[in-house]
């Protein structure tokens, strides 16, 4: 959380500082175009892996700030907040590992979970650089790409279990012990864990826009155009030392749960990708 309200405020002072400044340029040079536009509607987290996904939507709105080199090519930066949103669902999903009981009895922890879903969803304040090249005309059509940097601003996963059953194995004595409920073994239906922290980091993407471009007037115009932002890099730290059903010696009835990011049935690399409609209103 420390960090999402830290990245939250170096956004708020970065998009303070840009448009101020495009402003104060604008003002003086009519080479430039100022633009605001809104996106969506899909965007999510790309994560592989044996889950069934299901791609969320998203939304995205933004400033854009254009210097025209010449009549038909510009140069621009600009800054815009992102959504992403997604779930990871599986029909099974078991883990096993080794741990110590209260009385510092050492067993094997085991839990299987049935139709395990896991919503993510994640905020983002981008920064995109690019070009732009468009046709003469009062109508014409352009083509804009570049990259996006993007600053984590919020993150939050919520997981839900149809059952899930824990059990504890003692090598030592040979035996699977299914109860009592006390020592966290036993068969829970409708599970639900609450919103936790999901952490990740700043995000590299490609952006490619393509459209139409309508002059109202001299100075204004609409934009009207499809859209695609694909993550470069990977933007989760997998810790698989985790389990997502995490056993608690000191409170055993009440488990810690950890991402399924953090867990072997995912890969290593968690992208985003946004893509959809984009409208635009310029002034120039």
């Amino acid at each position: 959380m420390k960090k999402y309200t830290i990245n939250y405020i170096a956004s708020i002072t970065l998009i303070t500082i840009l448009l101020g400044s495009c402003l104060s340029t604008y003002a003086q040079d009519k080479n430039y175009e100022l633009s605001v536009s809104v996106g969506g509607p899909f965007s999510y987290i790309k994560a592989g892996g044996s889950a069934e996904v299901v791609n969320g939507n998203g939304f995205n709105a933004g400033l854009r700030y254009s210097y025209y080199l010449n009549e038909g090519l510009s140069l621009g930066i600009g800054v815009e907040y992102q959504t992403y949103n997604s779930d990871l669902k599986y029909q099974q999903f078991s883990g096993a590992y080794m741990t110590t009981d209260a009385e510092d009895e050492n067993f094997q922890f085991r839990y299987r979970a049935t139709n395990l879903r896991e919503e993510q969803k994640l905020g983002y304040v981008n920064v995109p650089i690019g070009i732009q090249f468009e046709t003469p005309g009062t109508t014409k059509l352009y083509l804009a790409g570049g990259v996006k940097i993007g600053f984590a601003v919020s993150g939050n996963f919520e997981t839900k279990m149809q059952n899930l059953t824990t059990s504890g194995y003692f090598p030592q004595y040979n035996v699977e012990l299914f109860s009592p409920a006390f020592a966290g073994f036993a068969s829970t239906d409708n599970v639900t864990v609450g919103k936790q922290d999901l952490d990740t980091k700043v995000s590299y993407s490609a952006t490619v826009e393509t459209g139409v471009k309508q002059q109202i007037g001299t100075k204004n115009a609409i934009y009207i155009g499809v859209y695609l932002d694909y993550g470069l890099n990977n933007i989760y730290d997998k810790d698989g030392s985790k389990n997502v059903v995490q056993y608690n010696p000191e409170l055993p009835v009440k488990f810690n749960y950890n991402s399924v990011l953090d867990s072997p049935y995912t890969t290593d690399k968690v992208r985003l990708v946004s893509y959809g409609l984009k409208l635009r209103f310029a002034i120039r």
